[in-house]
């Protein structure tokens, strides 16, 4: 271990920790080291515990608290996801097909500029790679709020700049900054689950992590330029700041959550790996709760929220299943040893509300002595 790090691995594997997210989903590189080097789970997790600390240790190097960076990394049904949509056949012709390079002025010119705190956003980029035109069409038809009529040829023709953490003024200022551009399609509001998010949550690619007027950008090793896409950062204000790879990838990746079934197995399963070795298997656990807790969401100050999600009339064994099944189908955040040595995660959940999708988040303990997962909270 580096000298300014804890003096023994017993030493960093019993402290405190909170990781706000481990994502492999549009990356092969966690699952693929771990087989390549055929990584036991206890490995592991202590590859990860590693990473972490030396990830916030060199972003303390740079003025930013790793803490700092939960409201771009951790999805908040209160803050906006915006896609900006744009036809890369129009761009590419003033660019000799540069179009991502062509059209970045006129999206990072509508970024948020900092009035109190530090802005913090993620920002993933690329084409629409999934499915046909016709079905593409019938899920930007129902979510784009389009500045021009647009058919897709191929979905391939529709680039995407995918943004997180606005409020509703600075989703407008984005979106009017973007239509400046003669490619600009439209825009989609990404906060709930829908059809185009699924292919969105299928196609692009994190490209960076903006806290105040640093640019994060993994790279691929140390001593790498950032920004190997030319974007004009820098003559908007912006600093390009590299992050090696095995870091940025599994700990300031964005998930673009949808309902992919089975395609956040990969993650959810390291996540856990990364919490405790022992929680390994339990990709898909069965839900237990107290008496107590059962009583207390019934009445408690959390009774609204079970209300609802339809779960509020269910008996104590039937919501156990119920939550079982849900966070099955939700993804992993807020992964955390407290100072009371208890394992603590959450995980966010849709569930149709009045013919919409609204996300809940389910608290969870992993017990290590029985290697049960106990439900605290439900909001």
């Amino acid at each position: 271990m580096a000298a300014n790090s804890p003096t023994t691995w017993d030493e960093l594997l019993a402290g405190p920790f909170n990781i706000h997210v481990v994502t492999t989903h549009n990356s092969v590189v966690l699952a693929a080291m771990r087989d390549t080097l055929d990584l036991t789970d206890e490995a592991f997790h202590r590859m990860m515990r590693a990473d972490h600390f030396r990830l916030t240790r060199n972003l303390g190097e740079l003025g930013i608290a790793y803490s700092s960076l939960a409201k771009a990394l951790v999805p908040d049904h209160r803050r906006r996801e915006i896609a900006l949509l744009f036809d890369s056949a129009v761009a590419s012709l003033s660019s000799r097909g540069f179009y991502g390079i062509d059209v970045a002025e006129a999206w990072i010119a509508g970024l948020p500029r900092p009035r109190k705190g530090v802005p913090v956003n993620s920002i993933l980029r690329g084409d629409i790679l999934h499915d046909s035109a016709d079905q593409v069409q019938a899920a930007m038809d129902v979510s784009v709020v389009y500045d021009r009529p647009f058919t897709v040829i191929h979905p391939s023709q529709v680039y995407v700049v995918y943004v997180t953490n606005l409020s509703e003024e600075q989703g407008n200022t984005l979106t009017a900054s973007a239509a400046e551009h003669p490619a600009y399609i439209g825009h989609a509001d990404c906060t709930d689950r829908s059809a185009l998010k699924e292919h969105l949550g299928l196609s692009l690619m994190n490209s960076g992590l903006r806290v105040g007027d640093m640019i994060l950008e993994g790279v691929s090793e140390n001593g790498a330029e950032p920004n190997g896409a030319g974007l004009p950062f820098e003559a908007l204000g912006f600093t390009p700041t590299a992050v090696i790879d095995t870091q940025f990838l599994p700990f300031l990746g964005y998930h673009i959550n949808s309902h992919l079934t089975g395609m956040n197995r990969e993650d959810n399963g390291l996540a856990l790996t990364t919490l405790s070795p022992d929680a390994a298997y339990l990709e898909s656990p069965d839900i237990w709760m107290t008496p107590g807790r059962y009583g207390y969401l019934q009445d408690g100050k959390h009774r609204d929220s079970m209300e609802q999600a339809g779960l509020l009339h269910l008996s104590q064994p039937a919501l156990e299943v119920a939550v079982s099944k849900l966070v099955a189908q939700g993804y992993l955040y807020n992964l955390r040893l407290n100072e009371y040595g208890d394992l603590l995660y959450m995980a966010l959940v849709d569930i149709e509300v009045e013919g919409r999708y609204r996300t809940f988040t389910i608290g969870l303990r992993f017990k290590l002595e029985d290697k049960r997962v106990e439900l605290t909270t439900f909001f």
